[in-house]
């Protein structure tokens, strides 16, 4: 397409991997990367736009549309005040906070249509939405309550399971039991994994372990079994409240090869079929801003779209 008739829109993907965000247009073309801005203690709104001047500059003019994409909020970062500030620096005809599974599921499926995606990252939750009346979230409770099959919860039972056999139990593994010293030390240790600022990450880091431990372990080999359980049963969930939408899956434990075949076994057994995923988040806020920008509407739906400008139409 020529740089004259590309659309000027700015996107920003804020994930646990950090900050990232692109203008593109005929009159700005930039993009910032920002590793770990997100996991920076006390984010502010003030934080976020200070990282983001060089694409706000007021002399490249106002973009058509600004779709930020926020994996759960960070504490203290208020959708609100970021639309606020924003338009204060830069101006927009549409301007949107998106929930990052929405912008997940956009990107996933090239498009702004009615789908169902399932995360399955450090922790774990699928969304299903016709992006109008129909808003449902399935897991996403975090480690302790939820995240059924997400990383931190392979990495959690992978370490259950090592002192299972250091107490001398049924279930235990020897493999996982080295393999947990390998990595985090001495087990009488471990549970200090529990009180990190961000255990589930401390967990989520033993998953690929356990799936290299699953070649030659039975225990092992059984968890990941059941990993790939619990993520059928929770996109199996979520395609029954949009039945016939296009189901799909992103996220770092389809690289763990005994996590992704029992997954992929317990959807045939249930015939559910996934559409390929074509693109991530920060492309599904692309596809969001260009949607806005050729006159298409979001509703104004908290905690999954906070809209302002023409866009905002009130929720159902």
């Amino acid at each position: 397409m020529a740089a004259e008739n590309r659309v000027d829109v700015l996107v920003v993907d804020l994930t646990d991997r950090g900050l990232r965000a692109r203008r593109t247009g005929a009159g700005a073309e930039g993009r910032i990367d920002a590793p770990g801005l997100r996991g920076a203690a006390g984010l502010t709104v003030d934080d976020l736009l200070a990282a983001m001047s060089p694409l706000l500059s007021p002399r490249f003019g106002a973009p058509e549309a600004i779709v930020w994409s926020v994996a759960d909020l960070p504490r203290g970062l208020d959708a609100r005040d970021l639309l606020a500030q924003a338009r204060s620096v830069l101006s927009a005809p549409y301007q949107v906070v998106v929930d990052g599974a929405v912008a997940t599921l956009a990107g996933a499926l090239d498009a702004v249509v009615a789908g169902v995606v399932l995360d399955m990252g450090i922790g774990v939750h699928a969304l299903a939405t016709d992006f109008d009346q129909v808003w449902r979230r399935i897991d996403g409770w975090g480690p302790l309550l939820g995240g059924r099959g997400s990383a931190a919860w392979l990495g959690s039972q992978g370490l259950a399971a090592g002192l299972r056999h250091c107490d001398g139990v049924p279930g235990g593994s020897a493999a996982l039991l080295d393999a947990g010293r390998l990595v985090f030390g001495d087990e009488r240790g471990w549970c200090e994994l529990a009180l990190a600022p961000s255990p589930e990450s401390a967990f989520a880091d033993f998953a690929p372990v356990v799936g290299e431990v699953a070649r030659r372990d039975g225990v092992a080999a059984g968890i990941c079994r059941l990993a790939g359980e619990h993520l059928a049963d929770t996109i199996c969930a979520a395609s029954q409240v949009l039945v016939g939408a296009p189901i799909t899956a992103t996220g770092g434990l389809l690289l763990i090869d005994a996590v992704k075949v029992s997954f992929a076994s317990a959807l045939g057994r249930r015939c559910r079929f996934l559409v390929p995923a074509l693109g991530d988040s920060l492309a599904g806020a692309h596809r969001i801003a260009e949607h806005l920008a050729a006159g298409g509407r979001l509703p104004h739906h908290p905690p999954y779209v906070i809209a302002e400008g023409q866009c905002a139409l009130p929720s159902a």
